[in-house]
């Protein structure tokens, strides 16, 4: 009887550890589309998405604590295809979307309205780890973020790609207001290609984002902002255009107007530091990062160099936190072979690839790689100077 008892005692306490194991949905295996899969889950469970193209829009998790997750090739590239051929949004988020909500290896394209972006967070925090934004939205049609476009929300992107998205403001990402105690958070992502009238690639409005260790390259403002355009509030705290930009490298954007690299329109407190931003354009003022009187920019132990267009690479206010290097002309950098403003593990696997075969690793201007070049990489190895 005791025993009995005993074992019945076990089952009831763990019922509920039994119940709240996370069930793993596959897709199309178990469900043909992800929203079914959605829908048939609960918190806690992982919808895993096998490769190819799905051609599905408007896709919600109702709030759901859920993972959903693609696959990926050999190099890391997601191969699990959401694409709305130009019909809608593709995923929309909603308050009730937490940072347990996680959106993992999945690449949206083609997608976004005549309004709104790809995808669209609305008071939203949900976590995306290398995600692709693809080719989404158009410069004329979408207004806010060709990419993604939140609203009052505080999502963060973990190493993402936006590259080739179109939008009027935020080629590859926008934000309206951050009207929470969280703001956006931008971790080694990087922004190519995409294009806007304001803010090739990143429009950042009434918000407080942490954008750390990400590039922006190559991408086109047709009025201010050729990576980034900020703007602020002064009627609320939260709604100041502060963001912090760490480790970041902004190159060969431009801006039709004024800021090549970066445009500080109205209010605000941004921190730059230890960036490089270097060859960008623009044809009225700071070619570099233009500030308009309302807004103060620290800046400090960053690269500014090579940026043309204008009289000055800086223009408006801003204020010196010190080690900043303004220069005409960009230091040559020996061994830094991607580009990065430092010399890293990239440029060692590129000039390894390149070892014996081609000069594509060369930086002593011989015409090969070989070890001369392997030892003046190692030597130079760390941020250019």
């Amino acid at each position: 009887m005791r025993m009995r008892f005993l074992c019945l005692f076990i089952a009831m306490v763990m019922m509920p550890v039994l119940e709240l194991k996370a069930e793993v949905i596959q897709v199309p295996d178990d469900h043909p589309t992800i929203q079914q899969a959605i829908d048939a889950s609960d918190d806690g469970d992982v919808i895993e998405i096998a490769s190819g193209t799905y051609n599905e829009i408007g896709i919600t998790t109702d709030g759901k604590g859920i993972t959903i997750r693609g696959h990926l090739d050999i190099d890391g590239v997601p191969t699990t295809i959401i694409d709305g051929q130009h019909q809608g949004i593709l995923m929309n988020f909603s308050f009730e979307d937490g940072n347990d909500t996680r959106i993992e290896d999945l690449l949206f394209t083609r997608g976004g309205t005549d309004e709104y972006a790809a995808v669209v967070l609305f008071h939203a925090r949900p976590i995306f780890t290398n995600c692709h934004f693809v080719e989404n939205g158009t410069s004329t049609g979408i207004r806010f973020g060709g990419g993604v476009y939140n609203l009052n929300g505080a999502p963060q992107f973990h190493d993402c790609r936006f590259i080739d998205n179109q939008a009027r403001w935020g080629g590859g990402y926008a934000t309206w207001e951050t009207g929470q105690p969280d703001h956006p958070v931008f971790i080694d992502c990087e922004f190519i290609g995409n294009m806007a009238q304001l803010g090739g690639a990143m429009t950042n409005m009434r918000s407080q984002p942490l954008i750390s260790d990400c590039v922006f390259r190559n991408n086109l403002a047709l009025q201010n902002g050729g990576a980034l355009y900020n703007d602020g509030s002064d009627c609320c705290p939260h709604w100041n255009g502060s963001f912090t930009l760490r480790n970041c490298l902004i190159e060969e954007n431009i801006a039709g107007e004024s800021g090549g690299g970066l445009y500080n329109g109205f209010f605000g407190l941004p921190m730059i530091e230890d960036c490089t931003i270097r060859a960008n354009m623009a044809t009225s003022s700071g070619s570099g990062i233009a500030s308009e009187i309302d807004m103060n920019p620290t800046l400090m132990a960053n690269t500014i160099c090579s940026n043309s267009g204008t009289a000055d690479q800086i223009s408006g206010n801003w204020t010196d936190g010190g080690d900043n290097d303004v220069l005409d002309a960009c230091p040559e950098c020996t061994g830094d072979l991607d580009g990065s403003g430092m010399v890293d593990v990239n440029d060692l696997l590129t000039q390894l690839a390149a070892y014996g075969n081609n000069d594509q690793g060369d930086c002593d201007a011989d015409g090969d790689t070989d070890v001369n070049d392997l030892l003046m990489l190692i030597e130079a190895w760390g941020d250019c100077q």
